[in-house]
């Protein structure tokens, strides 16, 4: 890693680099309820990671299987260019509460330090996997341990309970199925918590099936293909 980009981060963000980059990952074959656990959610200028960014991040830890809503962060991040009308309707996030906001390299430290040492939970988490390892990498990091995906299994659990698939499904949508409040969309913390909470459902739905550890639940995608090669068969 180049030495002035070093010297050019702040304490925080070396501080954080350096916790997320020694702390040991939970181990897949860990029950998940032992694990330790973190909901991500990301609001975004756009969803390409090659040129949109991170402008707010919500993280909650999940441990012995409950949320940790007092150890959550959360921040806005003050992105390189200007948001676009787009971006706002979605969110809800203007130019002018972005204004003094730290930028992501000021900030980072604070979300690695979040999620090191635990796996990752996100809903439709391609996004949050896509931006958080263009973060990691501008700091000279690759993404560890696991990252669990809610709409994958969510899908896995719909299939359990009514024997139908769903397609796109989204993280209000599912916590209705799952008799759970949704807390306000496009929020990354009230999301991250929404995530925490269902991510806590579908494992315990999940784990009364079968023992679900941390490798198992982060195979939510090849879980669904064995059901539609099984079913096609």
């Amino acid at each position: 890693m180049p030495r002035a980009l070093l010297r050019s981060r702040p304490a925080a963000s070396d501080a954080g680099a350096a916790e997320y980059a020694s702390a040991a990952v939970p181990r897949r074959s860990v029950p998940w309820r032992a694990a330790s656990w973190v909901a991500l959610d990301f609001e975004l200028t756009g969803l390409d990671p090659r040129r949109d960014e991170i402008i707010s991040f919500g993280a909650i830890p999940i441990d012995s299987g409950r949320v940790q809503l007092g150890a959550a962060v959360s921040a806005l991040v003050r992105p390189t260019h200007e948001i676009g009308e787009a971006s706002i309707r979605v969110h809800g996030i203007r130019a002018a509460d972005l204004a003094r906001a730290p930028s992501l390299r000021e900030s980072i430290g604070v979300l690695l330090g979040a999620i090191a040492g635990r796996a990752v939970v996100a809903h439709s988490a391609h996004v949050e996997r896509a931006f958080l390892k263009r973060a990691l990498r501008e700091h000279g990091l690759r993404m560890r341990g696991q990252l669990v995906d809610t709409e994958l299994l969510g899908r896995l659990w719909l299939h359990q309970r009514d024997g139908r698939w769903r397609g796109r499904l989204s993280l209000s949508e599912l916590a209705g199925e799952l008799g759970l409040p949704a807390e306000r969309p496009h929020d990354a913390l009230a999301d991250a918590l929404t995530t925490a909470q269902v991510f806590i459902a579908l494992a315990t739905y999940l784990d009364g099936d079968r023992p679900e550890t941390v490798g198992s639940l982060s195979r939510g995608r090849l879980r669904l293909d064995a059901l539609r090669v099984f079913h096609a068969g």
